[in-house]
């Protein structure tokens, strides 16, 4: 923290960036993990896998590989 805070003031600029997009694309991903733990759970417990939450998780894929191909870090 030190060096960094002595290299600021020798050349005297920050770089401030805007993290907005990055924060709300973890809290969609995160959103969508939390989904599949609850599946996960439920499927591990009772062993059954019905064809509505194979077709939800198959969407929530989906969902997630969108969020991916539009990150803003491209």
């Amino acid at each position: 923290m030190g060096a960094y805070l002595r290299k600021m003031a020798i050349d005297g600029y920050i770089v401030n960036t805007d993290t907005t997009p990055l924060k709300k694309q973890y809290e969609e991903m995160h959103k969508i993990g939390v989904n599949i733990n609850q599946i996960t759970k439920k499927v591990n417990s009772t062993g059954d896998l019905y064809s509505e939450e194979t077709q939800e998780l198959k969407e929530m894929e989906k969902e997630f590989w969108r969020i991916l191909r539009s990150s803003p870090l491209k």
